[in-house]
């Protein structure tokens, strides 16, 4: 949004300030969920296709 002042202009932000700490935990946030959800996918693709791990989850009472 601008103001007009005698040939000036004077920029006002509305926008909200989040402050550097809340970015930080929310950036921490969805790297970890990121990551988490990464592991998972690799430990189902591995599930998926060695034969003795599939074995040992499903030993475990885990059947997917």
């Amino acid at each position: 949004m601008t103001i007009s002042r005698s040939r000036r202009f004077v920029f006002v932000d509305t926008k909200p300030n989040l402050s550097k700490k809340q970015v930080f935990i929310f950036g921490s946030i969805l790297a970890s969920g990121s990551l988490s959800g990464a592991f998972l996918i690799a430990l189902y693709i591995e599930y998926l296709h060695n034969p003795a791990f599939h074995s040992f989850v499903q030993s475990k009472g885990i059947f997917l």
